[in-house]
């Protein structure tokens, strides 16, 4: 997996090219890791393994920070944060074209779906 287009270039065909690395899975659920600790702590913009969902912690293990879902594409087509916005608390915004949706960020309450994705990961620490 990477980001910004990696995909598309083919720097992800060796795992040279990957900047993060799966610790685990749960069921479809991949929950990963950067390899550079360094980094910025976020989920790829692309997916290098197409209809995949990631799943990343806080850097401190406190909490789950982001989970998306990819498409046939490796493009994002949502993505849930656990830290508030706008008053929502955990929320998910809808991406379309490799970005997030302008004002389509809404409470994981309007999404059953989604909040037991978001159970599903947080049970596992």
């Amino acid at each position: 997996m990477g980001g910004n287009g990696s995909r598309g270039k083919g720097l992800l065909d060796s795992e040279m090219g990957r900047n993060w690395k799966t610790v685990t899975t749960i069921g479809e659920i991949h929950v990963i890791q950067l390899k550079d600790p360094n980094k910025s702590n976020k989920l790829p913009e692309e997916s290098h393994t197409v209809n995949r969902i990631y799943a990343i912690f806080e850097k401190d293990g406190s909490d789950v920070k982001a989970i998306a879902k990819y498409d046939s594409n490796g493009k994002k087509v949502w993505e849930i944060h656990t830290t508030d916005h706008k008053g929502l608390g955990a929320h998910f915004h809808l991406w379309k074209d490799g970005k997030p949706i302008k004002g389509s960020e809404k409470s994981l309450a309007d999404n059953p779906q989604l909040l037991a994705i978001l159970n599903k990961v947080r049970n596992l620490k």
